[in-house]
């Protein structure tokens, strides 16, 4: 049976999942998005400051409170029109295209699909996370076109004395021109049959149907489980999986922000992308920081030990490469089972606790690598994530316990040969 497990992942899966994580438009996308994310993290801190979790603080801040969100508003809320830059750029990098220019169009392509109001100003709502799919096509589109126009040559060039800045701004000229020109036609096209504008449609159609599965259990549940089939043969589960639900994840996740920045108690989604980081993978994919604990204390083999000390220092800093790749959990068929096992418990307890309001639900983005319990408590400004994480971390040492213990006894009795054997020598 594991052979052909390991028979039909090598040849039928890997193959797919590998060409799958080198698709330049993905690959574009996450790039793209984790460039944004120092903006959002230093929004989150803004957030954090304007409504600290103690009671005698919050007075104090109370009277600054629209000021301090001025920051947010220029993080959270720009969301839309940073990724339109970030990820026209990104693309272009890939073609070899010229990556400003390629950004500028991306941006401007954006802003023109953006719905005015009556009085012609752009809704900031459309900046932030409601924009972001929009953002995310218009700069995948722009790109394209680019991309199609400059390789049929049909472009202005200038005499060889013009400098190479200015002639590269009349290069883009007709590119430009088509891109901005098509987005307009298709813009009133859609208004004309739908009497919505392409944005409007695609959030109906597309968007909003996204944001209702990525915030549910069974999508998490998918997420999570993709996850660790991927890293399970070798590839970067998180980054892959992660990354493609990125917008998905930024979306719901601006959408709490904003609602705690209004004020509101209890926040609409459960589910975003500290929730993921933060409550799930403590340790790494497949909440593996337990499991480097119970190598050095609970495992007796030699070897184990001295992995579970090389991967706890990482490890608190949510990398785990090094258990990933020593014990290894790659490839490794018994190892399997709790690392999809782990997190799915830790993904349903944190959600029946949020679910119940027991625990406040994460508002705030803060780097993936801060450490188990820090990272609970600036997540939600609740003091209870704390105690759930702990939990969470009980229940996945549980569920590593028996797997690990199988392995350890079996590299424990090679140990034990191979010192007889050395005796005898």
């Amino acid at each position: 049976m594991s052979n052909k497990l390991f028979n039909f992942l090598e040849e039928k899966f890997l193959p797919v999942a590998g060409k799958v994580g080198e698709q330049r438009h993905l690959q574009a996308v996450r790039d793209g998005l984790i460039a944004i994310l120092p903006m959002l993290i230093i929004g989150s801190v803004a957030l954090i400051v304007a409504f600290p979790p103690i009671p005698a603080l919050q007075e104090l801040v109370d009277p600054y409170v629209g000021r301090i969100l001025m920051i947010e508003g220029a993080t959270f809320g720009m969301m839309g029109l940073f990724a339109a830059f970030t990820i026209a750029y990104s693309l272009s990098k890939k073609y070899d295209m010229n990556p400003l220019e390629s950004a500028v169009l991306g941006l401007a392509a954006f802003i023109l699909l953006i719905p005015a109001t009556e009085n012609g100003n752009i809704p900031s709502n459309w900046m932030g996370s409601d924009g972001l799919f929009i953002a995310i096509l218009a700069a995948l589109y722009s790109v394209e076109v680019q991309r199609l126009v400059v390789k049929r040559k049909l472009v202005i060039k200038m005499p060889a004395s013009v400098p190479p800045n200015v002639a590269r701004s009349f290069t883009a000229l007709i590119p430009g021109f088509v891109i901005l020109s098509s987005l307009w036609a298709f813009n009133q096209i859609s208004l004309a049959f739908t009497t919505y504008a392409i944005p409007e449609l695609i959030n109906n159609i597309v968007t909003a149907p996204l944001l209702r599965l990525g915030g549910t259990f069974p999508g998490v549940a998918v997420m999570l489980l993709a996850i660790s089939v991927f890293w399970f043969v070798g590839i970067h589960g998180s980054s892959l999986v992660v990354g493609t639900a990125g917008p998905v994840l930024l979306t719901l996740l601006d959408q709490n922000t904003n609602a705690m920045a209004a004020g509101m108690e209890v926040l609409p989604n459960i589910v975003n992308q500290p929730f993921i980081e933060i409550f799930v993978h403590m340790g790494g994919s497949g909440s593996t920081f337990v499991l480097a604990l119970l190598l050095i204390f609970a495992a007796k083999s030699k070897q184990f030990k001295a992995i579970g000390k090389t991967s706890l220092g990482p490890g608190l800093f949510n990398i785990n490469e090094p258990i990933i790749f020593g014990l290894p959990i790659v490839m490794n068929p018994v190892m399997l089972i709790p690392f999809i096992l782990a997190p799915l418990s830790a993904a349903t307890i944190t959600y029946i606790a949020m679910g119940l309001e027991l625990v406040a639900r994460p508002y705030t983005l803060i780097p993936w690598t801060t450490p188990p319990l820090i990272s609970g408590f600036l997540a939600t400004g609740d003091w209870r994530a704390i105690i759930l994480q702990l939990i969470t971390m009980t229940v996945a040492g549980l569920i590593y316990y028996p797997f690990m213990k199988v392995l350890d006894n079996k590299k424990l009795e090679e140990e034990r040969a191979a010192q007889a054997e050395a005796d005898a020598a």
